[in-house]
């Protein structure tokens, strides 16, 4: 994902936001866990990227909608290892919803991508797009067994 602002709305230790600041000018990581944002800026200071993400500590779903950026990169919390135990996850199993998550990231940029648990209902996520939008889901592989999905929306 290259752009010049993107918003990492739960950006935990960081690993996500230091990639996107490699490839995008200015990167806005928001957290709601303290501990977890400091632990993203020393991460950040590894790399090198620091100068390239402002942190904030705060809800994404509340503070969206004062938000503005070319794209949204969402990892939003799965509930822990529970995921695993299900055939299927559903972005309902989220906390906040999936679907809410989307909704509020669709109000910032038509541009949004998500990672996902390799078991999430391919359907659902692919019914979170509007009709005419282009949907990409990249499932990646590790010795031949699934290890996690991204979708990218464009809508």
């Amino acid at each position: 994902m290259a752009c010049d602002t993107v918003i990492d709305g739960f950006c935990g230790a960081g690993g996500n936001a230091i990639q996107l600041a490699m490839t995008c000018h200015h990167v806005i990581a928001i957290d709601i866990d303290p501990v977890k944002i400091e632990l993203a800026k020393n991460n950040a200071a590894v790399y090198g990227v620091e100068d390239r993400i402002d942190f904030i500590v705060g809800d994404f779903m509340k503070l969206a909608p004062s938000l503005k950026a070319d794209a949204v990169f969402l990892s939003p919390p799965w509930g822990g290892p529970e995921y695993l135990r299900k055939d299927v996850y559903s972005l309902s199993n989220m906390t906040p919803p999936g679907r809410e998550i989307f909704e509020v990231a669709c109000e910032i940029s038509d541009s949004i991508a998500m990672f996902l648990p390799r078991n999430v209902d391919a359907e659902e996520v692919i019914s979170l797009a509007v009709p005419g939008a282009q949907v990409e889901i990249e499932q990646n592989f590790l010795i031949e067994e699934s290890k996690l999905l991204q979708l990218t929306l464009e809508i």
